[in-house]
């Protein structure tokens, strides 16, 4: 939609370097914010006090021109915006005037009119001050919802708008407030006027609607006209909604905290754009207030500028680790001589005549799952259950380098693999369609997969069972292991067999190993015989 550069709010997560990065002391340069690259695929959304958009435009208590309402059409089409939240709209057919309907859906407050008035300095009598939203037509609103609470039985307070949208950067619920007017202090719970009273009866109905979105983890926006200047942190209000009632941290960011009011003599801003569950590491905002061509106070276009907040997904960098895995031949020629060197060492060994077996981990030492790091590099997130069960499930993982050719060796020698892998066993299925598809020459007579069952780790005993991996080890070797067969079935008839060469990417892939407990010193001498250990500097026990 749209490019943008720059930005004043950017939220991200550290990064872990790898150890072989340089550290400070020795390129004496402090290191730099990992920075974004920004997609050119953005959500805009606005809040606009247009102030009494009238319609016929002659009605009201700020009668337009057609020339006016040119202006403001015009204005609004420069806002490039996905999502406008309006004050002070009189109907639908004034809203039209700036918002055609061949470009936007609109909605507008269900709250019934209010009684009109005389306008203070031109005689006219009131239209409705009501809100609205215009929305893009790409834009699928899911929900409408008339927020009447905030309008205290009163008919002359305005209700609050809230519409459920799906957007290029997620679903989330918005909600448009224009709140009573003339109470511009810090704390109106000790102020007694009329205004501040009022005020103070709606600020715990914003605040509760506010902490039902953090108490159902929805993605939120709340956006409007409040009339009150909350970008101090001592503010009354700000205070309130920033501050969940169970004690928990609250996920609310003012994200135009830091502007000031485009008119001239009101600096302290009262159009305020909010967020909550909505934080990304990845995600770029960029608030903005949009300048009239004619600021002269009188000729203004509206008492209020429009002020938005620009929303996109960007791609951090790679850190070391993952862009030496992904990128470098190093790791490639790595990978690929240490299992060259493995299968020529069986074949130049005596193998036993009985079954025979070799271990092998899946991750990172048959399937490259570096794909996976590096959607978590580029996005600033870490690893999660869920994210890797999603990952697994879509069976894209790539074959590390050389392990094909040595699998081959271990077949046409006459052994079997054993596949020891700490992937839920519930997983086993994709985990073996994957390895499949990549054209591995493995049945369910010559390989044995085995995710893991909470029975691997209830039964490490720090003895006979050291680590998470040593019960299906054992059971490999007495011919009781249970090898995945197809979806939801499992088979006992893997015959028992010696394991010769054990190969993984961490310590604990070699038997009664654990990363504290290992003893290198011992592990050398069999290093090129029993024990084959590949590279990966992204994760591990360590």
């Amino acid at each position: 939609m749209r490019a943008f550069i720059g930005f004043s709010l950017f939220l991200f997560l550290s990064f872990t370097v790898a150890a072989c990065a340089p550290s400070q002391s020795e390129t004496e340069v402090p290191p730099s914010p990992p920075q974004l690259t920004v997609s050119d695929e953005g959500l805009r959304i606005v809040t606009w006090n247009v102030e009494h958009l009238a319609y016929p435009i002659s009605a009201g208590c700020r009668p337009r021109s057609i020339r006016e309402i040119t202006d403001l059409r015009n204005y609004a089409q420069q806002l490039d915006a996905d999502i406008v939240a309006l004050q002070e709209i009189g109907s639908i057919e004034a809203l039209e005037q700036v918002f055609p309907l061949s470009e936007w859906q609109l909605f507008m407050s269900d709250r019934p009119d209010s009684e009109s008035y005389e306008c203070r300095d031109n005689g006219q009598f009131s239209t409705q001050q009501k809100l609205a939203f215009a929305v893009r037509r790409h834009i699928d609103v899911q929900n409408k919802v008339d927020v009447d609470a905030l309008g205290l039985d009163n008919p002359g307070l305005r209700h609050g708008l809230e519409l459920s949208v799906s957007t290029q950067i997620g679903e989330f619920d918005i909600l448009n407030v224009h709140l009573k007017s003339g109470c511009f202090v810090d704390d109106y719970s000790r102020a007694d006027s009329e205004a501040c009273q009022t005020f103070a009866r709606q600020a715990p109905i914003l605040d509760e609607w506010i902490e039902d979105k953090e108490r159902n983890a929805k993605p939120f926006i709340v956006l409007g006209d409040f009339n009150h200047r909350l970008s101090a942190p001592y503010n009354q209000m700000t205070r309130l909604i920033e501050e969940n009632s169970d004690g928990s941290n609250s996920s609310l960011v003012n994200t135009t905290a830091d502007m000031l009011g485009c008119h001239p003599y009101y600096p302290a801003p009262i159009d305020h754009i909010f967020m909550g569950n909505l934080q990304d590491p990845a995600l770029v905002i960029s608030p903005r207030i949009h300048l009239f061509e004619d600021m002269q106070p009188e000729t203004m276009l509206s008492d209020h500028c429009a002020v938005s907040l620009t929303l996109a997904y960007g791609q951090l960098p790679l850190s070391t680790s993952v862009r030496w895995q992904t990128t470098s031949k190093e790791y490639k020629f790595l990978t690929s001589s240490i299992y060259q060197r493995a299968a020529e060492q069986l074949m130049d060994t005596e193998r036993p005549t009985n079954p025979w077996v070799v271990t092998m981990d899946i991750d990172e030492t048959v399937l490259d799952n570096s794909q996976y790091q590096v959607m978590l590099d580029r996005t600033g997130r870490s690893y999660s259950s869920g994210s890797w069960s999603e990952w697994v499930a879509s069976e894209q993982a790539h074959l590390v380098p050389g392990v094909s050719d040595f699998i081959e060796v271990v077949i046409e020698l006459g052994g079997r693999v054993g596949f020891i892998t700490n992937r839920n066993r519930e997983q086993d299925h994709h985990t073996w369609r994957n390895l499949t598809a990549l054209g591995l020459p493995i049945t369910t007579e010559n390989a044995c997969l085995l995710g893991r069952s909470p029975a691997d780790a209830s039964s490490v005993n720090g003895r006979t069972i050291v680590n998470d991996k040593d019960l299906r080890r054992q059971q490999l070797e007495q011919g009781s292991a249970s090898c995945y067969l197809a979806e939801n079935t499992r088979h006992t008839g893997f015959p028992g067999a010696k394991i010769i060469m054990q190969i993984g990417d961490n310590i604990e892939d070699f038997a009664g190993m654990t990363q504290e407990s290992a003893n290198i010193d011992a592990l050398l001498p069999a290093s090129n015989t029993r024990y084959i250990l590949l590279p990966n500097p992204m994760y591990g026990s360590w």
